[in-house]
């Protein structure tokens, strides 16, 4: 059966795409085949308004919890690879805390640098574009949005978490500096998962983190 949100952002030329700029880039993500909105778009602005309107009317939700909007991607760049120039493949890349099968690229569950829509600055900003439009639903009203990609000024807009953290007493330790920075960063509301997400808690580190959890302007237990 056809899916609506796509169809409907299909027809507008929404996604984001590959280097011909015809093309939507196609990655992977929970769903399998995925493509992904292009917020740098006016028209994908407008059109993601309209599709959390359409949920909205079904669904009263008061708040929105948007991960995975860096843009993550389940592979290397897309489902047929990133172009081989200096953007998807640079020298240097920042070390990953976890392990994954294929080089050490900039594409790593990513999407690919090198496109139309300059996703290099499009993957900085996405969350950001995302959480911007999300406010357009609920104006005038101090409503829940809480992104795991943010920028300079999301803070305005949206709430953050940490990410995807283990169930280590260093992790624990690891949260605070890590939420002061971004107290820095303009973004106040932020919290960490309490007792950690990757991997098993045990009974004592739990009792300790939501102990201290407690104090976390966004205090929530996701392991």
């Amino acid at each position: 059966s056809p899916y609506g949100a796509y169809e409907r952002g299909q027809s507008r030329k929404v996604w984001i795409n590959e280097s011909d700029g015809v093309t939507p880039l196609v990655g992977q993500v929970w769903p399998g085949r995925t493509v992904f909105p292009d917020f740098t778009n006016p028209e994908c602005t407008s059109w993601w308004v309209e599709e959390c309107k359409r949920f909205h009317s079904q669904v009263p939700y008061d708040g929105i919890w948007i991960d995975m909007n860096e843009v993550s991607n389940f592979v290397p760049g897309s489902s047929k690879g990133c172009e081989a120039n200096d953007f998807n493949y640079p020298p240097f890349t920042p070390r990953k805390s976890v392990a994954v099968s294929w080089g050490a690229k900039k594409s790593d569950q990513n999407i690919c640098r090198f496109v139309p829509s300059d996703s290099k600055k499009t993957s900085l900003i996405f969350g950001f574009l995302t959480c911007r439009a999300i406010e357009t639903l609920f104006p005038g009203k101090r409503s829940f949005l809480l992104s795991r990609s943010t920028f300079a000024g999301s803070g305005k807009y949206a709430g953050h978490w940490l990410g995807d953290n283990a169930a280590s007493w260093d992790h624990l330790k690891w949260a605070i500096p890590g939420m002061l920075e971004f107290g820095l960063f303009g973004i106040p509301y932020v919290g960490a998962d309490i007792c950690g997400f990757f991997e098993n808690t045990t009974e004592e580190l739990c009792r300790r983190w939501m102990q201290v959890g407690a104090f976390y302007p966004f205090s929530r237990n996701h392991n």
